[in-house]
């Protein structure tokens, strides 16, 4: 008799335990909300990113660089762009719960970050392929999924539109050749596996340096010569910019295209570039 008391008793402080626990644990548990998220932007294209997806809600801080759209200038600012222009302090201030970074430019800030428990979003986009691949990742990490998924549908509309107007127009199937200065002094061109030359390429252009390994290769007066680009593009400005020498000429013609953010952020606007580009090419 005894031994079925204590059993009973066993059981009955056995089933208060596990509801208390339960119990406790439906009380602690935290679900993260919109309101829960705070994010530093640590580069133009990442305060871009937010914006496009209608996150902007969540950014409590960018860099001095982080101009568009307009409305991010009222977003206070960490510094600058580069690691070495930006403290973990300063970062840190804003009370982030994610801080949006690219690699190896602010890799530094990785483990000091995710020690004080702080999600880090690497930003790594070399091409538009990945750009629309990080504009998900985004929008699933602040609950924008659907106006994430919408901004990567209208990208995949403009370069599939621009995709048929210039297989259309190329018959023959012959691509109009083209020669990107990305810097001036020393000469420099966009290569394979580079942001640049996969606009190029969804434009309906064909890179005449497509071939070399690296991204952004130093390359030759001379090479261009030869190769005899139906267009020439520069977007270098200043400290080793500027115009490509005056000894290179193309039957298109030359263009300066530093001005405009969209062919060289790894933003959605990237698809926008393809279209202007693909303009000029099959005009």
């Amino acid at each position: 008799m005894k031994s079925l008391k204590k059993s009973i008793l066993f059981i009955i402080i056995l089933c208060v335990a596990v509801n208390l626990s339960f119990a406790a644990g439906k009380k602690t548990k935290k679900t993260s909300t919109k309101s829960e998220i705070r994010i530093v932007s640590l580069g133009p294209s990442a305060t871009e990113v937010i914006f496009a997806i209608g996150a902007q809600d969540l950014l409590v801080a960018r860099t001095d660089l982080c101009d568009y759209p307009p409305e991010a200038k009222n977003i206070p600012s960490v510094g600058g762009f580069a690691g070495n222009t930006l403290s973990l302090e300063s970062i840190i201030s804003y009370e982030p719960t994610l801080v949006y970074l690219f690699a190896e430019m602010h890799e530094g800030f990785v483990k000091p970050l995710q020690d004080l428990g702080i999600q880090v979003y690497r930003s790594n986009a070399t091409s538009i392929e990945a750009v629309k691949n990080e504009v998900l990742d985004i929008g699933k990490l602040t609950g924008h999924e659907k106006q994430a998924q919408k901004v990567v549908k209208e990208m995949d509309e403009k370069i599939s539109r621009t995709e048929k107007m210039y297989k259309a127009k190329a018959a023959d199937g012959k691509l109009p050749t083209v020669y990107w200065e990305v810097w001036h002094s020393p000469m420099m061109s966009c290569g394979k596996n580079s942001f640049m030359g996969d606009i190029i390429a969804k434009a309906g252009g064909k890179n005449i340096f497509a071939d070399e390994e690296q991204a952004y290769p130093m390359v030759s007066e001379e090479a261009v010569l030869l190769a005899n680009p139906d267009f020439i593009f520069y977007s270098g400005d200043g400290m080793g910019g500027g115009k490509p020498s005056e000894l290179l000429k193309a039957k298109g013609g030359i263009y300066y295209m530093g001005d405009d953010d969209s062919f060289v952020r790894s933003t959605p606007c990237c698809a926008d570039a393809v279209e202007k580009l693909a303009a000029i090419l099959w005009k």
